[in-house]
């Protein structure tokens, strides 16, 4: 108990001092824990240029892994972290949402929690962060007609997520964004252009001409893969000084989806590109595919996954 209120005390000064906000923990909710184990959940921001993605790869550093590692030395026993979807290795993220596991009554109090939250977060580099700790709670779903009680899933609850791709067309960048924005460097981006040909990516389509690796999962798992997704609007918003930022929100995205969507946008832009020949890629007339598309995808840096959405979170 002494250890928990000197944490407690070094908690609050921490507070005053830097400036440190935590969201205001609510009561844990009284709840049926399954299996022994309460979940939590949190966001995650973080600037991805130091990491190879998000999902946790064998020797290489990963904003998952990080957070594995801290909690899993903080309770000397491995715990595993799920995250609401993944990142390219250099994307950065704001509202990227994850879950893990731990035995129930490791913590008991919200105290504690905002504790864990501030010590996770001493123990992490200061490229990544977590915030908004929570306990998860149970949901209720329909399986086969029958109610059933299960355990909140940062992937498979998320209901819909904003992307944002920030690009400037000016003759350079202010110092500070060079890390999550893009300078175009073909000096002719037609933005009136640029801004009709993104308003063709909203509704459902077959993305497949704009996503990674498709043929080669389908090829290793010998089944075919649904590359049809959802876009709920997209805008390309002026900030003023040439700078602009393409707002996606969809149902979810494919490997490199979104950079394929803005780095083929862009070439229509440049006029490197038809509108036909974007559209036929769109529509997939000619069972286009992404090796049809000669387009590169746009550079990671200017790409933030800013929120993944759920009902209650």
């Amino acid at each position: 108990m002494k250890y928990f209120l000197n944490l407690t005390l070094l908690f609050l000064v921490a507070k005053q001092i830097n400036g440190y906000s935590v969201t205001k923990s609510r009561s844990p909710p009284s709840i049926e824990n399954i299996n022994g184990v309460t979940r939590y959940r949190a966001r995650v921001a973080y600037d991805g240029s130091g990491f190879q993605g998000f999902q946790l790869q064998p020797r290489r550093r990963t904003v998952q892994g990080d957070i594995e590692d801290v909690l899993s030395q903080r309770f000397q026993k491995t715990v595993r972290v799920v995250g609401a979807g993944r990142t390219d290795a250099g994307v950065h993220a704001r509202g990227q949402a994850i879950h893990f596991d731990l035995e129930t009554g490791t913590i008991e109090t919200k105290e504690e929690l905002q504790i864990l939250e501030y010590s996770v977060n001493r123990m992490l580099r200061n490229d990544v962060r977590i915030y908004s700790l929570q306990e998860a709670p149970v949901v209720k779903k329909l399986f086969d007609g029958e109610e059933k009680l299960i355990q909140w899933s940062a992937m498979y609850d998320s209901t819909e997520k904003l992307y944002v791709y920030r690009i400037s067309v000016g003759k350079s960048i202010y110092p500070l964004e060079r890390h999550n924005r893009i300078v175009l460097k073909w000096p002719n981006t037609n933005i009136a252009v640029l801004k009709k040909i993104l308003k063709h990516y909203e509704g459902y389509h077959d993305f497949r001409a704009f996503s990674g690796r498709i043929e080669q999962l389908e090829k290793e798992t010998g089944e075919a893969l649904d590359t049809r997704r959802r876009v709920y609007s997209i805008e390309l918003v002026e900030e003023g000084d040439n700078r602009y930022r393409i707002e996606v929100k969809l149902q979810g995205a494919l490997y490199k989806m979104v950079r394929n969507m803005v780095g083929t946008a862009l070439e229509v832009a440049w006029g490197k590109l038809s509108e036909e020949d974007f559209l036929v890629l769109l529509n997939r007339s000619n069972s286009a595919v992404r090796k049809t598309n000669k387009s590169k995808p746009a550079p990671p840096e200017g790409l933030t996954l800013e929120q993944v959405y759920y009902d209650d979170y």
